[in-house]
C-alpha cells in the first residue's frame, strides 16, 4: 500500500477564502512501540547489501515493494527519510570525493615536561594557532592550501584548494595569523586518522594521548602488549555506513497484521 493513503485528512483554507481543500495529514504519526510493545518475536535483522533501495528490501522480505515505509517507521536513524539510508558503492565514493577531497597536515605536538615531571607545554599544539580561512605556505616546499578545518585534538589541519605537495618536518605558516608549526605527516584527507583504536578496544580522539602515554611505535612502555591502530576518515565513514545497511525489520509473518495495526492507530 502507498504509505500517505493510511494516513487522514484534514481540512486547510490555503486562500483563506472560505474554501476548504482537504489534504493529508502528514504530521499525525504513531509511537511504533505502542503497536507491539517491542516484542522481540515481531522483529528481526536484515543488513542491506549494495545497491538495494527499499522497494527491493520490501519486496526480497515480503514479496511485495508496499511495506517499504515500514523501514522508516521502526528504524530511528531513518526517521529523517533517504538520507539515513546506506549509499551504494558509487553513491560512497563520490560522497567521499565531495567530503573529503583535501590535505591533512598533522602536526603531532611535543609534550615538555618540568624537571618534576608534569606537563610543562604541548610544542607544536594547533591551538590557538591559525585562522580558518586563511592561507597556509610551505616553506620548503612552497604548497599552499586554503585552511577549512582544525581539528585541535587530533593536531590535524585540514586544507582545501592544495596548490604543490607540502612535506614531512617543513614549517608552515599561516599567511593571515603569522603562526607557524613542523609538518609530521601529511595525507589525503580521507586517508588521515579519524581516531585511533587501542587493542582493548579503547577509542581515542586525541594525539595528546599518544605523546603522554605511548611510545612512538604506539606501544604504552609499561604494557607492552598495547597496540595502537589508526582508523582512517575512510574507514570510519564506512563503518558508518554499514551500521546504516543494519536495520531492524518486522518479521514476514507479522507484516500484515503490523501494517493493518499502524493504519487503525494513524487514523484515531
Amino acid at each position: 500500500m502507498a504509505f500517505f493513503r493510511q494516513f487522514p485528512k484534514v481540512g486547510y483554507d490555503f486562500q483563506q477564502n472560505g474554501v476548504i481543500t482537504n489534504i493529508i495529514d502528514i504530521f499525525r504519526s504513531v509511537k511504533v512501540d505502542t503497536i507491539f510493545l517491542d516484542d522481540m518475536s515481531t522483529y528481526q535483522y536484515y543488513q542491506v547489501r549494495n545497491g538495494e533501495r527499499p522497494d527491493i528490501v520490501s519486496t526480497i522480505l515480503y514479496g511485495s515493494p508496499d511495506y517499504y515505509w515500514t523501514f522508516f517507521v521502526i528504524n530511528e536513524h531513518l526517521k529523517t527519510g533517504l538520507s539515513g539510508w546506506p549509499m551504494n558503492s558509487d553513491e560512497f565514493e563520490d560522497y567521499m570525493d565531495l567530503e573529503y577531497s583535501g590535505t591533512v597536515i598533522d602536526t603531532e605536538p611535543n609534550v615538555k615536561y618540568t624537571p618534576d615531571g608534569t606537563i610543562a607545554d604541548y610544542e607544536n599544539s594547533l591551538a590557538g594557532r591559525f585562522k580558518i580561512g586563511e592561507i597556509i605556505n610551505g616553506q620548503t616546499s612552497l604548497a599552499s592550501g586554503l585552511l577549512k578545518e582544525k581539528n585541535i585534538g587530533m593536531s590535524q589541519l585540514i586544507l582545501g584548494g592544495v596548490s604543490g605537495n607540502f612535506r614531512v618536518n617543513e614549517r608552515i605558516a599561516g599567511a593571515t595569523s603569522g603562526s607557524t608549526v613542523v609538518t609530521s605527516r601529511v595525507y589525503l584527507h580521507r586517508d588521515a586518522p579519524h581516531h585511533y583504536v587501542g587493542s582493548d578496544g579503547l577509542e581515542i580522539y586525541s594525539s595528546r594521548f599518544i605523546d603522554e602515554n605511548l611510545t612512538s611505535q604506539g606501544v604504552r612502555p609499561e604494557a607492552a602488549d598495547f597496540r595502537l591502530s589508526p582508523v582512517s576518515y575512510y574507514e570510519f565513514e564506512t563503518q558508518l555506513n554499514d551500521e546504516r545497511g543494519k536495520l531492524r525489520v518486522v518479521r514476514p509473518n507479522m507484516i500484515f497484521q503490523f501494517s493493518q495495526l499502524y493504519s487503525k492507530l494513524i487514523n484515531q
